[in-house]
């Protein structure tokens, strides 16, 4: 996951997944308005890797963040100011079986790339 800020007070989050191989199962963009706090948006990326996974069928994943930060306020369940947030993922922990783990940026370009391309497009969500 990702997420990506233009100047303008308009924040965009991606979810990228890949099998075990870096074979491409599906994507998910969503762009905020009013939105440019990146660790919020950070945040909002993680929850909606829960609904990638979800459409996908998928039970078992793991989800990557290159915020180091945001990784553990949701491993931790740290109340900050993204808390109904992390509120949200944690409970989804029934559904799912699923590791939050942080990465450099370098290995998750793909998210990274579109949640910045997702910043030329319209609000919502784009799949």
């Amino acid at each position: 996951v990702d997420a990506s800020v233009r100047s303008n007070r308009v924040g965009a989050t991606s979810a990228v997944c890949q099998d075990e191989n870096g074979l491409f199962l599906g994507s998910l963009a969503l762009v905020i308005p009013a939105v440019d706090d990146p660790a919020t948006l950070e945040a909002i990326a993680c929850r909606e890797a829960f609904a990638l996974a979800q459409d996908l069928h998928i039970q078992n994943f793991v989800i990557s963040s290159d915020s180091k930060q945001v990784v553990a306020d949701i491993v931790r369940g740290t109340r900050s100011k993204y808390g109904v947030i992390i509120s949200e993922n944690t409970s989804l922990e029934n559904m799912f079986q699923y590791n939050f783990i942080f990465t450099d940026r370098d290995v998750n370009y793909e998210a990274h790339n579109l949640a910045k391309y997702s910043l030329s497009l319209g609000r919502g969500c784009h799949v």
